[in-house]
């Protein structure tokens, strides 16, 4: 259905947009999905028209550190066995193919985004470079955004996509990008939950937030072979899987006991986790061993572990706990 006139369905759908962590494109699914088709400039512009803001406290997004989602896409392997089932299989025994290329794995596909920006970037290997296994011109785009970042956010990244993209950064002759900080989020789901699986597709269904689409091995077959349809549909599964990403983080952040200093990082008195100033004092106390802390929560993410620097212990304790 393509409606000139905006009904109050749509617009509450748009109105949305304000009161979670969705982009403009998520916007535009979600009208998509209720059955009115809306260009993505048109979603824009009526959100802008009703003044459709981010409830970020008081945050100044511009004076946040550079934090970038990732996510990539890789080939299988191509390799001899004798049979199926759990084995070791040694490096000699990857097959080479036609033109004399070892059927390692490479880069299919990588997406981004900066936090809280609705542009997703995304780049995706062309045909021909997938039947040549070449992947140098995009493994060199998602290079440039690492090196421009402060925190890098992926689901798994610390053991899967960023040891990944140093082994393709090296492999094609690059050299490491700038040092920033990591949040792996499944390490996150890990250490501070019990969710029945820790698999960004479990997270984001468990969560009701967006999901990922659905694919089969035979969609990394058909983009091995170079068919623009097949990787087409993967870029748009890499994107989604962005996406989710980013609202996965922004549901677990609050309960992050160990996020990097964000308010270091902008040099500001401001909220450790998510660098907004609507801190409100708890009342209670942060206690080590010698000193105790005043407790804060944020306003903006909801975090509640924040605490000051200035020890409001009145006197300097002497006596110490016997070490076990």
């Amino acid at each position: 259905m393509n409606l000139k006139k905006w009904t109050s369905e749509e617009i509450d759908i748009v109105r949305s947009y304000e009161r979670n962590h969705k982009t403009r494109r998520d916007i535009q699914d979600d009208l998509e999905k209720a059955g009115y088709k809306r260009s993505f400039k048109a979603v824009t512009r009526k959100i802008e028209n009703l003044g459709c803001k981010k409830a970020y406290g008081n945050l100044d997004v511009s004076k946040l550190p550079k934090v970038l989602i990732v996510d990539i896409e890789t080939t299988p392997m191509g390799v001899w066995v004798w049979s199926l089932g759990k084995q070791y299989v040694g490096h000699n025994t990857i097959m080479k193919s036609d033109n004399n290329v070892p059927m390692d794995w490479h880069l299919l596909s990588w997406s981004a985004k900066w936090l809280y920006d609705d542009k997703v970037l995304s780049d995706v290997i062309t045909p021909d470079e997938a039947k040549n296994r070449e992947d140098k011109r995009i493994v060199s785009s998602v290079w440039k955004l690492l090196d421009k970042a402060d925190i890098v956010i992926a689901h798994n990244g610390d053991r899967f996509d960023l040891p990944k993209l140093s082994t393709r950064f090296i492999a094609n002759g690059l050299n490491a990008p700038l040092p920033f900080k990591t949040i792996d989020t499944l390490k996150a789901a890990r250490r501070e939950f019990s969710f029945s699986s820790n698999k960004q597709d479990f997270l984001t269904k468990f969560l009701k937030i967006e999901q990922k689409l659905s694919t089969d091995f035979q969609l990394w077959v058909d983009c091995m072979r170079g068919d623009k349809k097949a990787l087409d549909r993967m870029v748009k599964y890499n994107k989604h899987d962005v996406i989710g990403l980013e609202q996965l983080y922004l549901k677990l952040r609050p309960y992050m006991r160990s996020h990097p200093n964000i308010a270091v990082m902008m040099d500001e008195d401001a909220c450790t986790v998510c660098g907004s100033k609507s801190l409100k004092e708890t009342g209670k106390f942060y206690y080590t061993g010698t000193s105790k802390f005043n407790l804060y929560v944020c306003g903006g993410c909801n975090s509640p572990y924040i605490r000051s620097k200035e020890n409001q212990a009145s006197r300097e304790v002497s006596k110490r706990s016997v070490a076990r």
